[in-house]
């Protein structure tokens, strides 16, 4: 991967997109979208955030906006029907609990799946309590919708880390 910042307001390093810290960098809640020479969708939205707890590499959390000091947009996990209207990010790296980085809302990504069928094109949800996407219906006639939260870029059946599109727009929770 190569990233490259689209806007230059901000001076953001690959390294920094993909190494949390202990130390804040950039005013959290900050969005930046780069462009990643390796990917078939270059277009990428990440956001700047500080994580609550230990966050799972392509685990689905959400974004949290809150008013204590130091903490206006954090990392939640997981998914929870106490914040129906939610804005899905999901982390390419792990996170140490109370660190500082980016967190991927939006474009071409790897995201954990659930065991079950999911073809190509399939959009996709998280459940209340969830910490993978599943098929938003059933594959081949699942539904696009205010839950639908990323797009399957891969077929198959198992439990995998795998491509997805996340949509980056704020969705409904699905019920458990």
């Amino acid at each position: 991967m190569a990233y490259k910042s689209i806007l230059n307001y901000v001076s953001i390093s690959e390294t920094d997109i993909t190494t949390p810290t202990s130390t804040q960098r950039y005013p959290l809640g900050l969005q930046v979208t780069v462009e990643d020479s390796g990917a078939q969708d270059a277009t990428k939205v990440f956001e700047y955030v500080k994580s609550h707890t230990t966050l799972v590499q392509y685990q689905p959390y959400v974004l949290n906006y809150i008013a204590t000091a130091a903490s206006e947009v954090v990392t939640a996990a997981p998914v929870t029907q106490t914040s129906p209207i939610v804005q899905v990010c999901v982390p390419q790296v792990g996170f140490t609990s109370g660190y500082y980085g980016f967190v991927q809302v939006q474009g071409q990504a790897t995201a954990k799946v659930a065991a079950e069928t999911y073809a190509s094109g399939d959009p996709g949800e998280v459940l209340n309590a969830g910490t993978t996407f599943i098929v938003n219906g059933t594959s081949g006639v699942a539904l696009v919708d205010n839950k639908t939260a990323m797009i399957y870029q891969a077929t198959g059946s198992a439990a995998a880390a795998i491509a997805v599109f996340l949509v980056g727009n704020k969705v409904q929770n699905a019920a458990a």
